[in-house]
């Protein structure tokens, strides 16, 4: 067999003079909107197989939108610096593993839910500290347009604005590592303002998988390894089995949430035969949101109503006491796993997902 040869070769590239390009939509079984084609990018970097080359990271427009493409040639995210949000995320050709906003326009709820992943200071509890609202969002970071360029290594900077309340800007710079993992390297630099006690949360809202999984600490103080947070509706169905966490989500209520302390920043979401997972550091601290001290450096939310059917995946740091001048970094890394089998109850794709969370 003939070994493979991998090259990432730089090119320059001026964004803004290529035309944009109109987006196409596929039908899919997983959403009602699949990706949208990528027809002629402009290249900024290329990944060669063999002496055959493809982007590694390209402008395109998604939705009507400008958009960054990225890919390791196996898979590919979009990035929509208008709306501040990784918006596509799966195998090349394959189906959208991000919830988006089936109008594409952004449910109004006092703030535009458009889906996709984004960056939020946790804990929410503290946001009328910081902005004197516990709703919606600092729309500095998430809400107003954020700027992006491109960096060294085929990767993505994006940039948001600087809140006026917390005087915290986030910087995320996101690419394909050398292992194939989507690579999200979330900042908060704190510019302005008085001391706060924050912490960075990664928020993936995804399309509702069969299950999702989050291994559990056998020295939790909460009952069963996990918090259910104050519930509207039908309980979600939560089972542990061999350390991890089951939760299989349900179009039924409203919305429920799920901390976990974990004893590994790691948590999957399967379906199909296809392993999302997410994983994260650990470092200590004082994690958001606990009632018993344990904080929680993952947590679930299912969003149980029919109009906006979706699951957060959330990945969290601990808290930190920022001061101007100051910067915190917590990073975040997707991969895509093909499992044994489709069926969740089989003993070989069992084993895989708990090593995958290992």
């Amino acid at each position: 067999m003939p070994r493979l040869r991998f090259a990432v070769c730089a090119l320059p590239v001026i964004f803004g003079i290529v035309p944009a390009l109109a987006a196409r939509a596929q039908p899919s079984t997983a959403f009602p909107f699949a990706a949208p084609s990528f027809a002629n990018p402009t290249a900024s970097s290329l990944l060669c197989i063999n002496g055959e080359c493809q982007p590694v990271i390209s402008t395109t427009t998604y939705f009507g939108r400008p958009a960054y493409r990225l890919t390791n040639g196996k898979d590919e995210a979009v990035i929509v610096p208008a709306l501040g949000r990784v918006m596509r995320y799966g195998k090349v050709g394959g189906p959208n593993l991000l919830w988006n906003s089936p109008t594409f326009s952004g449910l109004d709820w006092g703030w535009k839910n458009y889906g996709g992943d984004k960056t939020w200071l946790a804990p929410q509890s503290y946001w009328g500290v910081m902005s004197d609202k516990g709703w919606p969002p600092d729309s500095a970071i998430d809400g107003a347009p954020h700027e992006a360029e491109v960096v060294t290594g085929g990767k993505l900077k994006m940039v948001s604005g600087t809140s006026k309340t917390s005087g915290i800007r986030v910087e995320r710079i996101m690419g394909f590592n050398d292992a194939g993992e989507f690579e999200i390297q979330q900042s908060a630099i704190k510019t302005a303002g008085s001391p706060l006690r924050v912490g960075l949360w990664s928020v993936s809202q995804s399309v509702p998988a069969q299950a999702v999984f989050v291994p559990t600490s056998p020295d939790s103080p909460y009952a069963n390894g996990f918090f259910r947070f104050e519930t509207k509706g039908k309980k979600q169905s939560a089972v542990v089995e061999d350390g991890l966490l089951r939760l299989e989500p349900k179009s039924e209520g409203e919305g429920q949430k799920f901390g976990i302390d974990s004893p590994v920043a790691a948590i999957a979401s399967v379906s199909d035969g296809v392993a999302w997972v997410q994983k994260s550091a650990k470092p200590d601290g004082q994690y958001p949101d606990g009632v018993e001290k344990h904080g929680f450096p993952v947590e679930v939310y299912i969003n149980g109503t029919p109009k906006a059917y979706y699951v957060e995946l959330e990945m969290l740091g601990p808290l930190v006491n920022m001061v101007k001048g100051q910067k915190m970094t917590h990073t975040v890394r997707w991969s895509l796993h093909d499992l044994p089998s489709r069926d969740l109850n089989d003993t070989a794709t069992k084993s895989a997902i708990a090593a995958l969370l290992q």
